[in-house]
């Protein structure tokens, strides 16, 4: 991703609050900050309201990147496009910038009055069409997926972040990879973390320190890259 309204010129750093202008430096930076704005918020989830709207998400991502960035809790005001491994380097589109609000808005009015406790694909699929408006300039996957967590917390869903929080690349990958009709491995983390299968509190700062568990096939990720690559411009 390089430029846009948030970076600084001729620059693709992100502005930010302590005015750091390297990149790696800027990166390795907001992972501590949002480090330690999850714990806060699962020591105490109730930091945000629980008003499964627009609102929610928009409160969820002003908290956790709130204190880096002046625009953290705006949705975004450009169109993005973002660099996928899984597209052999392409970049994958998100949504108009025009229609974030009224996407958001239709989603979760459509999953309003769900009956949660039935789960089953739902649920990868509500994060699925989240994650694909893309409403944020930075920090969607975060962001979708810590939202996810609380709104299925308020609903009364157990539901194992830790798991999604230390597999970030799969998390994204899959998430990449449904968003062309290939829904199994998002299902697999997302059922596994309906079930229980990690403690909510145990997670790591960054992907190095948690050894990801869940891998997508090496036949199936060559499978899908050679389908559905895009070549960059």
């Amino acid at each position: 991703m390089s430029g846009g309204k948030n970076c600084y010129p001729e620059s693709d750093v992100l502005i930010n609050k302590y005015n750091i202008r390297d990149k790696e430096l800027l990166e390795k930076f907001e992972i501590q900050k949002v480090f330690a704005k999850l714990l806060g918020l699962d020591v105490k989830p109730t930091r945000i309201a629980y008003t499964y709207d627009v609102e929610h998400m928009v409160n969820v991502h002003k908290y956790l990147f709130g204190d880096i960035y002046e625009w953290a809790g705006t949705l975004r005001k450009e169109n993005l496009y973002k660099s996928e491994r899984v597209l052999s380097g392409g970049y994958a589109e998100y949504a108009d910038y025009h229609e974030i609000e009224k996407r958001l808005k239709k989603l979760l009015q459509q999953y309003a009055d769900l009956d949660w406790a039935k789960k089953g694909d739902v649920v990868s699929d509500f994060l699925l069409e989240l994650w694909s408006i893309h409403p944020f300039r930075e920090g969607n996957t975060r962001t979708c997926i810590t939202f996810l967590w609380h709104y299925l917390r308020g609903k009364g869903v157990d539901f194992q972040v830790a798991l999604l929080r230390n597999n970030p690349m799969y998390v994204r990958d899959s998430l990449v990879m449904a968003n062309y009709d290939q829904k199994d491995y998002l299902r697999r983390i997302i059922s596994d973390a309906l079930q229980g299968e990690a403690q909510e509190s145990e997670y790591s700062m960054n992907e190095e320190q948690a050894g990801e568990q869940y891998k997508i096939a090496k036949a199936d990720y060559e499978a899908f890259r050679e389908k559905y690559s895009i070549k960059k411009d």
